[in-house]
Order: structure tokens, then sequence, then C-alpha cells
């Protein structure tokens, strides 16, 4: 290895840290806007509409159980 090709490797190594941390944070800020079923990633608009079903059934299901819910931690908040 030449000594130009060593002393590349870790500006290299740095840039594309730095590049990483920046894009991350970006993309973990856009991220937290977007609903479950938009985060969660499959393959084909099929498997999506079913990934948003069962979220819909989740949603209903613990719709059903607020009232429950409330009656039985009144006034604990």
């Amino acid at each position: 290895m030449s000594a130009e090709a060593a002393a590349l490797r870790p500006g290299t190594t740095v840039a594309k840290t730095a590049a990483d941390i920046w894009l991350g944070g970006r993309r973990r800020q856009q991220e937290r806007h977007l609903s479950l079923t938009e985060l969660v990633r499959v393959p084909g608009p099929r498997l999506h509409r079913r990934v948003e079903r069962q979220f819909g059934q989740m949603t209903d299901a613990v719709s059903r159980l607020e009232p429950y819910l409330e009656h039985g931690f009144r006034g604990r908040t």
C-alpha cells in the first residue's frame, strides 16, 4: 500500500461516518412524522394493505377496551 493510499483511508472513513450521522439524523427526524404503516417497510402494495388492516384491527381492539380501562383506572392520573 502506498503512503498516499494509507493517508486517504482515515480521511475517507471520517467523511463517510460524518455523512452517515448527518443523513441518519435527518432520516430519523423525518420518520418521527410518519404513521406506523409508513414506517413498516414491506414489499408490495398487497402486503402493505394487509399491514394497514392489522393496525386498524389493533386500533379497534384498543378502542373497545378504553371504557373498561377508564373505569378500572379512574382517579389514577
